[in-house]
């Protein structure tokens, strides 16, 4: 069925905001018009770069999501749920990332090591944005070990649903593309030293990841 095939859409701009649901490319013709079509070039074409959070925005609240990651980098990252006073909509906002490559650092952190460092990330966003809980803390479903460290901290958090990459990609290109997510650039965080200060990358690794992320096109076809 395609969108021109449902009776209740009967008008041509009907249809328009249905197919501009998806971003231009193999999405929207996976989705859209049931293309068997191959997926290859970036990943994410809009990652809506913020230089500041504009003064118009209103936090409201911050989750954090963590990838931990044994070999990988670790990433703590905050979002914030913001409301546009000019738009007169929410928006969410990535904010500065905590990004630990330990290839780089040339070192082999423990569980209770970025337990710690997430203590001190939530105290560092605390002295940034005052007045803003931090409502939940999300971890990756396999990151079993941490999430064992967490309670045992008592850190309150959960886990991720069991949800594709494939999943995750499609929904995080919607909402780029509709505008509800952005992304506030700024260097990554790459560790805190025991006196609460902390080291900056001098680059956003996060931007640079999403950035970098193509398309496996044999994969695709």
């Amino acid at each position: 069925f395609f969108p021109y095939d449902n009776p209740i859409l009967d008008t041509e701009e009907k249809i328009i905001q249905v197919v501009s649901m998806f971003p231009p490319g193999s999405l929207r013709e996976q989705k859209v018009f049931n293309k068997w079509v191959v997926a290859e070039g970036k990943v994410f074409n809009q990652l809506n770069i913020l230089k500041e959070l504009p003064k118009h925005y209103i936090m409201r609240e911050i989750g954090i999501g963590i990838d931990y990651g044994s070999v990988n980098p670790t990433t703590f990252v905050p979002v914030a749920l913001c409301f546009d006073q000019v738009m007169k909509q929410w928006k969410l906002v990535r904010l500065k990332i905590y990004y630990h490559d330990s290839k780089v650092e040339n070192d082999n952190p423990t569980t209770e090591y970025y337990s710690t460092q997430l203590r001190m990330f939530m105290v560092y966003l605390k002295s940034v944005y005052p007045g803003i809980p931090i409502t939940n803390i999300v971890v990756d479903s396999e990151a079993a070990h941490f999430d064992n460290r967490l309670t045992v901290d008592g850190i309150p958090h959960s886990m991720t649903h069991k949800i594709t990459v494939d999943e995750g990609v499609q929904y995080m290109q919607s909402l780029f593309y509709k505008g509800y997510l952005e992304t506030l650039e700024s260097p990554s965080i790459r560790y805190f030293t025991n006196d609460g200060h902390y080291e900056e990358s001098g680059k956003d690794e996060g931007i640079i990841e999403l950035d970098s992320y193509q398309y496996d096109k044999i994969k695709s076809e």
